[in-house]
């Protein structure tokens, strides 16, 4: 990391610096075993900090699929109001539109398409310094971080459904609208 002193890097720098101080040149077990620990605990601040992210991000798309679902909700009942207004005001429906009902949008569907929102765990601030994780705590957290990033893609792809969706059904609203004005 940038905050590490340069002369840090390896061992045959420390053990110039050792020979320009006068001081005995440290032991090359010890200064691997060193420089691994302070890897390894640099890569489990980093993987903290990734988990953080990807915990926001998860709060995020909650609470953007819950807007969304909102809006399809609000419109889904203007289409309703919409639909009474037409039958009560101008008779049948077929004689406003000659289009099929195959042209309309469903928003029903839609709502729940990004599903239950988790509650957003409390995150540690300053992780406990812990032993070195195993090869098989590294792939387990490496495949777990994959399949929650797998499952924001599949998120952000049902928010763009939603969006599409309502984008579709508030222009048709619009449309309806200025005929009926008319």
């Amino acid at each position: 990391s940038m905050s590490e002193p340069p002369e840090m890097n390896s061992y045959e720098q420390e053990c110039q610096r050792a020979e320009l101080l006068g001081i005995q040149p440290p032991d090359k077990a010890d200064f691997e075993r060193k420089r691994q620990a302070r890897l390894d605990y640099e890569l489990a601040e980093q993987e903290a900090a990734e988990a953080v992210l990807l915990e926001r991000q998860d709060e995020s798309l909650g609470n953007v699929g819950g807007k969304l679902g909102e809006l399809n909700s609000i419109l889904s009942s203007t289409q309703q109001k919409l639909n009474r207004f037409k039958q009560t005001a101008c008779g049948s429906l077929t004689n406003i539109f000659a289009r099929t009902s195959s042209g309309s949008v469903d928003l029903s569907a839609t709502g729940s398409a990004a599903g239950p929102v988790p509650e957003p765990r409390p995150v540690q601030e300053h992780p406990v310094p812990r032993p070195p994780p195993t090869a098989a705590e590294v792939a387990a957290a490496k495949a777990a971080k994959e399949r929650r990033m797998d499952s924001q893609l599949d998120k952000l792809d049902a928010l763009i459904n939603q969006a599409d969706n309502a984008q579709i059904a508030m222009s048709e609203q619009t449309q309806q609208m200025r005929r009926l004005a008319k």
